[in-house]
């Protein structure tokens, strides 16, 4: 459990905040590329860490990001006009480039200086890997670009997709880390699939209470955890937690690789990406139409937004007659199925009443990593070491069978490349 104090920290990300301190220490992932306006095209209304902006594209295709209200008296600039480099409020005219800096101010005299000393709000932004990032610490310290492996990657063989979830950020995601609810939540009534990796497989069934270690990294923590599937071997995942909202899990042998982006919209609402990827080879249209359809690795949205189709407000689309025969919860989907779990403990769960087991360990890592980390950087103004060293990041999430008496910490095979190696390693030798 968590005391009060502690949860307002965890799950308080706005300006000012300790948490919103330590967020805005690195780069922030916003949307996907394609939700980024074209050319002189309206711009986009973005919600990111407490705080309303908008997203828009000048006429040379440089991208803006600003806060949404008009420094003069506040109107929204999503109604502006984006126009000739820059979107012009429409209350009175002022205009401003993808810097902020106020180019035109025609209710003032001509020669007047006010135009040159006003500026509006911008952040830096960038396009990597199908991801708008949009940096909102201080703007004498850009921290470098995080090394993700698929940021390197040809577009041909990434895939991204946003949705929205309707609790605070780390409500989601803990359920990442908590490896031990799969053998239930995502299980089918009596039946268990001929794939022993299958997340209805036999490994997820013979033994629902894994054995769990975990390692610190540079980034975050590697949570192993080993589920004993023969008398002297065990099954390990190793799951990634990075800072400040990233997860990382490993998929099955024959599907691609993901890394999931928990960020902070609210306080009590966050945005989810996921980025799925080969490193070595295209993705194919099989699996592209899969992932659009929401397959288990992404969400199913009604068309044309970020909301979901299942979702709280219509009980997810529980069917009931498929929970008594087929689906453990008669939920369709993983994605859903697990924003169940999350988005009904409300907005922002009482930690305090929780009653946490074994099976909790990374999740209660995870917490207290997130607390300690914002404290420091809060309260002291220390930032922790992965927002200046970008190949923290390039890491993967593993999985394999060990004999019963090999650590996971111990298996070459493992923590090859689940922990970061140097600052001048890449990905290559692992593709």
């Amino acid at each position: 459990m968590l005391t009060p104090e502690n949860n307002e920290i965890l799950t308080r990300s706005g300006p000012g905040t300790p948490m919103g301190q330590l967020m805005r220490a690195y780069w922030t992932p916003a949307m996907t590329e394609a939700e980024v306006p074209a050319a002189d095209e309206a711009p986009v209304r973005l919600q990111l860490l407490g705080e309303a902006l908008v997203v828009f594209r000048d006429t040379q295709g440089r991208i803006g990001v600003l806060e949404e209200h008009c420094p003069h008296r506040s109107a929204s600039l999503f109604f502006g006009r984006n126009e000739h480099d820059g979107i012009r409020c429409v209350y009175h005219g002022w205009k401003f480039d993808v810097t902020g800096q106020c180019v035109d101010m025609p209710t003032e005299p001509a020669g007047s200086p006010m135009c040159a000393k006003t500026r509006a709000r911008a952040f830096p932004a960038r396009l990597a890997g199908g991801v708008l990032w949009v940096y909102m610490g201080d703007p004498a310290q850009v921290p470098p670009m995080p090394d993700f492996e698929w940021l390197g990657l040809p577009a041909s063989h990434v895939y991204v997709s946003r949705w929205e979830q309707d609790c605070n950020y780390a409500q989601a995601m803990e359920g990442e880390l908590d490896s031990a609810h799969v053998g239930f939540l995502h299980s089918l009534v009596d039946q268990t699939d001929a794939d022993d990796r299958k997340l209805t497989g036999r490994f997820f069934r013979a033994d629902t209470a894994p054995l769990w270690k975990i390692i610190p990294t540079l980034g975050g923590f590697l949570a192993c955890n080993g589920r004993k599937v023969e008398a002297d071997k065990r099954y390990w995942r190793v799951n990634q937690f990075l800072l400040p909202f990233y997860t990382m899990i490993p998929p099955h042998p024959a599907d691609a690789r993901l890394v999931r982006m928990w960020v902070p919209m609210s306080d009590e609402r966050c945005w989810v990406l996921c980025a799925t990827f080969r490193p070595d080879r295209p993705l194919g249209e099989k699996e592209l139409a899969a992932w659009r359809n929401g397959d288990n690795s992404h969400r199913r949205v009604v068309p044309g937004t970020t909301r979901p189709t299942e979702r709280l407000d219509n009980n997810y689309l529980i069917d009931r007659e498929d929970q008594k025969k087929r689906s453990f919860t008669g939920i369709a989907g993983v994605r859903a199925q697990d924003a169940m779990v999350s988005e009904s403990a409300g907005p922002i769960a009482d930690r305090s009443r929780e009653h946490l087991g074994s099976s909790d360990r990374a999740v209660v890592a995870m917490r207290r990593m997130l607390i300690d980390a914002a404290v420091s950087c809060g309260r002291d103004g220390v930032k922790p070491a992965s927002a200046s060293q970008p190949h923290a990041f390039a890491v993967r999430a593993n999985q394999t069978v060990l004999p019963e008496d090999l650590d996971p910490g111990q298996s070459d095979e493992l923590m090859a490349t689940a922990k970061p190696r140097s600052p001048e390693a890449s990905m290559e030798t692992a593709k």
